[in-house]
């Protein structure tokens, strides 16, 4: 009782500490916030404000120092205001007003997000439950490594006709020079895609392994076979991809410690940032290969950069709904039939109503929004508003996943959880696309039960 109450009060501070930064960062704002540079100073205060909480729990070395609202506000910062901090690029494309609002959003946002941790978690759901409570031991742990790394790696070895060198040369290539590399509108072949989510979960077995046993030869295979399987998956330039997969291995390292001693945050750090230099390194190299960066040396980019989200949900809010109306329920049906494959239905929506890049004059690119962008063109204000507070509720509940002492032998159903709630928020078409982590690791399981199963 006593910890929730602790939890409760905590997740109060949260609450006031961003909507107060929320304040202070208008009151500085600036007049002219289009030229870059200009939203440095109001981006770090609001930010600050999103991090206090998180940043206070490492620095208490809290037991809820791994809740998942302390990543998804991290998210928050990462996917929105980044840029914004490191004075990234100008926004003149979009009106001052229109700037202003998208600021608003986020901290409405982020403030929402930590009134929905509040109260009690959701049930979740059975089959993720059942697969949570399947204990994770070194054994079972080895038995299912190779069965994901042979499975998340069918689709690379089919697309060449299973000539191994040839499927290793194209590594290093830009992103669509691979054989294995698909349109936008998948037909039957886009099945294949989804064996490559068995190799999602492979750098969280690893960091199980290591935790657990150390570095013995059977977790020196696992990080062969680890990186094997990240070398194609970043071939393809999906950055989240991999910080979601390796995210998700540094999560389920921590929670595998009998402790939080500082060396091991320490190491943790290290490898966040390591992955965000692994992140930034993809963005530099899949567009023109890595011989033709290697030989020029020349980046577009001399910061971290992560999207042009917070650019594009201004733009959004600038065009609805005074050019175009709200889309309304149109963007959740959007991702709600995203899994359904194309070839079962050919005239399945291919937009959710609103295409910005043509709106805003560009043709061949993806622009995103973020998932309050994407809130925003649903419903305004008040979708803003309950999108932050689910974001919370989910979070919430995912933390059951690690504070129900059933769940506590598989560690790797909640850092894929968690990390799947951050990815998230970059678009809710990512909130689907990467729970099919979840659902190939409840086919593992699965797998791996049929194995152990007595003949008779």
């Amino acid at each position: 009782m006593a910890e929730a109450f602790a939890g409760r009060s905590d997740v109060s501070v949260g609450f006031a500490a961003t909507g107060t930064s929320l304040l202070i960062a208008l009151a500085v704002f600036p007049a002219e916030p289009s030229p870059r540079g200009a939203l440095v100073l109001p981006a770090t205060i609001l930010s600050a404000g999103i991090l206090l909480l998180p940043v206070a729990r490492a620095i208490r070395r809290s037991p809820q120092l791994l809740h998942a609202e302390n990543l998804v506000a991290f998210g928050f910062v990462f996917w929105l205001l980044l840029d914004l901090i490191q004075g990234a690029y100008d926004l003149e494309d979009a009106a001052d007003w229109a700037i202003r609002d998208a600021f608003i959003a986020i901290g409405v946002s982020a403030t929402a997000m930590w009134a929905g941790v509040a109260g009690r978690p959701w049930p979740v759901p059975k089959w993720l439950a059942e697969i949570a409570t399947k204990p994770m031991d070194t054994k079972t742990a080895g038995r299912l490594i190779p069965v994901c790394f042979l499975i998340g790696m069918f689709n690379y070895a089919y697309a060449v006709n299973f000539d191994i060198p040839v499927m290793f040369s194209y590594l290093g290539e830009q992103r669509w020079a691979a054989p294995w590399g698909r349109a936008q509108l998948g037909g039957w072949d886009a099945f294949l895609d989804q064996v490559q989510y068995f190799g999602y979960v492979l750098p969280s077995l690893t960091a199980l392994l290591i935790a657990r046993s150390g570095f013995s030869l059977q977790a020196w295979m696992s990080i062969f076979a680890s990186g094997v399987m990240l070398a194609f998956l970043s071939q393809g330039g999906g950055r989240r991809i991999i910080g979601v997969t390796v995210g998700a291995a540094i999560i389920v390292w921590i929670q595998a410690q009998q402790d939080l001693k500082v060396r091991k945050l320490t190491i943790a750090a290290v490898a966040v940032v390591g992955l965000l230099a692994g992140m930034q390194f993809m963005l530099n190299i899949r567009t023109v290969g890595y011989e033709e960066f290697a030989f020029t040396g020349e980046t577009d980019y001399d910061y971290l950069h992560v999207d042009d989200n917070f650019l594009r949900l201004a733009q959004v809010i600038q065009i609805v709904p005074a050019e175009h109306d709200y889309v309304y329920f149109q963007q959740l049906w959007f991702t709600v039939i995203r899994p359904v494959p194309r070839v079962f239905w050919p005239g399945k929506p291919i937009d959710p109503g609103f295409d910005l890049p043509s709106i805003v004059g560009m043709k061949g690119v993806s622009l995103s929004t973020s998932i309050i962008g994407e809130w925003y063109l649903s419903y305004g204000w008040l979708a803003v508003i309950f999108g932050g507070w689910l974001h919370g509720r989910l979070a919430r509940t995912v933390n059951t996943l690690r504070e129900k002492e059933e769940f506590h032998t598989n560690p790797i159903v909640y850092g894929l959880a968690v990390m799947i709630l951050v990815a998230g928020m970059r678009s809710m078409q990512d909130l689907v696309i990467m729970s099919y982590a979840l659902v190939a690791w409840w086919a593992a399981n699965r797998l791996a039960q049929a194995r152990k199963a007595p003949t008779r």
